[in-house]
């Protein structure tokens, strides 16, 4: 008996790993990744033309590129590519009822379909960063190795978030893209305390806690006054324990939803 019971968690397991990298494969291969490319080669054009002047620092790295290119718009754009279409791209092209129909039991492939975006969501973040920070020169490349921390917790966030309009909507895509086009770039940067519906604020906030050794700050290019900001510990608390509540939201809501 309990080997057989270690023979159906050894099946589970296997097919959910099975799962997951077909599904990321899946991903890397669909449309999503040409506009990405095509995105991420304008981003990577805009630092090689910001490097051309010399004497570039830290601080104007961040507060010119990565902040108000990156963090604002490419990040929860790339990330939206892969993290929206897990559970709704299944439902559109009608394989979800026979992917249900497995003997995978649905919180293995909520799981394995939620690994497969969060792989996609992080390397494409961080090798997007890393390249931007290379071509940027000397400033762009000490930028990378101060504030890939920042981009790593936001990547969990975003996929956290949009996994679960993947789960919920149909049009997911559509509906994640309205929140990083309105709630990220506009919200996220309105004064007061509207702007902490957006991760981006908390990626700010940890940029700046981890910029303050170069002088990045608030104070250094924004009002503390209208910008508000918050320790960098309680920016990682909040993303974290946002990105459980998200992730454990989905997951319910996956396991209890028919689907037809």
């Amino acid at each position: 008996m309990e080997r057989m019971h270690r023979s159906r968690v050894l099946m589970i397991l296997r097919g959910g790993l099975q799962l997951a990298a077909l599904s990321a494969w899946r991903m890397l291969r669909s449309r999503q990744t040409l506009v990405n490319a095509l995105l991420m080669a304008f981003a990577l054009l805009a630092a090689a033309a910001w490097s051309m002047r010399h004497e570039r620092t830290v601080v104007q790295f961040v507060q010119e590129v990565f902040l108000p290119l990156y963090v604002s718009f490419f990040l929860p754009i790339f990330s939206l590519c892969y993290a929206s279409g897990g559970v709704a791209g299944e439902r559109q092209e009608q394989t979800l009822v026979y992917l249900l129909a497995t003997p995978l039991p649905r919180p293995v492939i909520y799981l394995a379909k939620f690994a497969a975006a969060f792989l996609l969501v992080s390397v494409w973040n961080l090798a997007g960063f890393a390249a931007l920070g290379r071509l940027a020169g000397p400033a762009g490349w000490e930028s990378f190795q101060r504030f890939w921390p920042a981009v790593a917790w936001s990547s969990l966030a975003y996929t956290c978030l949009f996994h679960l309009f993947s789960v919920l909507l149909q049009r997911a895509t559509i509906v994640s893209l309205g929140y990083a086009l309105i709630l990220e770039t506009l919200l996220g940067n309105m004064p007061g305390i509207i702007k902490r519906v957006a991760i981006s604020y908390y990626t700010q906030c940890l940029v700046f806690d981890a910029g303050q050794g170069v002088g990045l700050g608030p104070a250094g290019g924004r009002d503390p006054a209208l910008f508000l900001p918050i320790s960098g510990d309680t920016s990682r608390l909040v993303l974290a324990c946002g990105s459980g509540l998200l992730f454990a939201i989905g997951w319910w809501a996956f396991c209890r939803s028919e689907y037809a």
